[in-house]
């Protein structure tokens, strides 16, 4: 019995002082970021794009739908080109911010795109116009995340000592863009109460003039490295069987994701008798869980648990979608989201410096890879939901979106991804 209580203490002592070796490395790192000149700055010019992000996505399908007379079919096409046009310019711009252009003049594009594309939103109302703004000008505004995250791992990589430490820094960043959806979502429900859909829009579209600013002001003009493996396509990088299965499989599990953002919305507020009100909430609730984990996760990530980080957020989501069809209160919603956010804490963190990790010295590729898989998913998504919205109905649609993150999950169990 005494040789079991010894055994015990030792590995509770052992335990102790690993904890303790974190803490101490991760304050270290912290205060090294801290100093280093600009990355306070970027942390909050990352932060304004989180919640220019959070104040429109959730609203997106109420204001097409109610507002401006899209079916929910109509929407579906609607975000499904919005999403292609993304995937091209993304494609486009990450070939551009690895040989030829500075990511501090892709960056500054980006969100003059930003700018202009919800100012279109705010004060537009002929449907085809919104289409075209969608595909020009807004599809320009998402190559900020990729490229922003792709300049964060270049700028700041030289202060990683260890492995673990690699993990940590995208994952202090990310949380910075999910501290914006723990609120984000809330106020942005009361903005749609006071001013509208167009105030909604107006108020996003400052939020990217802000960024702009952090762009200009943090973001330094260095010219790309413009080394020959970065001029590889990103057609010819996907033919690598590691890479297509990672690229498939998160493609599918963002289709997902994407039919969910557009569906729980309505079925929140059709089905469950939910308002705007409690939309915020509901998108309040993953977020608030996801910040601690993804500290937690980018420790474990950086000492080499990516691949099973991976599994159990795959894990995560499957779960979450099965349940979602069986919700009858939007308290039983908001509970879920907590199973949301560890699928997002891992499934858009750990996995931007999976896909950096395997395109060593090619950070705007592998990035862009990541952010194609999510555009793509996203178109797959959309138009899936233009699809089978009428046959499934609200509910129905959560058979599908179950199926999809099975299929993700088989994929990550079976991937094994090979060194370069």
């Amino acid at each position: 019995m005494s040789a079991f209580g010894c055994g015990d203490a030792d590995a509770r002592l052992a335990a102790a002082d690993e904890n303790r070796v974190i803490l101490v490395n991760l304050r270290t790192f912290i205060g090294g970021l801290r100093a280093h000149p600009g990355f306070p700055g970027l942390l909050g010019t990352t932060l304004a794009l989180g919640i220019a992000h959070s104040f429109v996505v959730p609203y997106l399908a109420i204001w097409a739908t109610e507002q401006i007379g899209f079916s929910s079919s109509a929407f579906g096409v609607f975000m499904t080109v919005a999403a292609l046009c993304a995937v091209v310019v993304g494609t486009t711009v990450a070939r551009w911010s690895d040989v030829a252009v500075s990511r501090r003049t892709v960056l500054t594009l980006g969100a003059l795109g930003g700018v202009c594309g919800y100012l279109g939103y705010a004060f537009v109302k002929e449907p085809v116009v919104l289409v075209g703004i969608a595909m020009t000008v807004i599809a320009l505004s998402t190559i900020c995340f990729p490229q922003l995250f792709a300049h964060v791992r270049e700028r700041f990589d030289g202060l990683r000592t260890d492995a673990a430490r690699g993990g940590l820094l995208m994952s202090i960043v990310r949380v910075c863009f999910s501290v914006a959806w723990t609120a984000g979502p809330a106020v942005g429900a009361v903005v749609v109460q006071y001013f509208g859909f167009r105030g909604l829009f107006i108020s996003a579209a400052l939020l990217y003039v802000i960024f702009l600013f952090g762009v200009r002001r943090f973001v330094p003009q260095t010219p790309p490295k413009a080394e020959p493996a970065a001029k590889v396509p990103v057609w010819r990088v996907l033919m690598r069987g590691d890479i297509l299965a990672a690229f498939v499989a998160f493609l599918v599990v963002f289709a997902a994701h994407a039919i969910n953002m557009i569906n729980l919305p309505l079925m929140i507020t059709r089905e469950l008798g939910g308002s705007a009100r409690d939309l915020g909430f509901v998108f309040g609730v993953g977020p608030v869980v996801e910040i601690p984990l993804m500290i937690w996760f980018g420790h474990l990530a950086g000492r080499g648990y990516q691949r099973r980080l991976m599994i159990v957020g795959a894990a995560a989501t499957v779960l979450y979608f099965a349940l979602l069809g069986f919700v009858a209160h939007t308290w039983q919603v908001m509970l879920l989201q907590m199973l949301s956010g560890v699928s997002f804490a891992i499934l858009t963190n750990i996995a931007i410096l999976f896909f950096q990790d395997l395109l060593p010295g090619q950070t705007g590729l592998g990035t862009a890879v990541f952010a194609n898989a999510g555009n793509t998913g996203n178109l797959a998504g959309y138009l899936l939901f233009g699809l089978l919205i009428e046959p499934f109905q609200h509910r129905g649609l959560y058979i599908v979106c179950t199926a999809l993150g099975t299929i993700t999950l088989i994929v990550i169990s079976w991937l094994r991804p090979r060194a370069t």
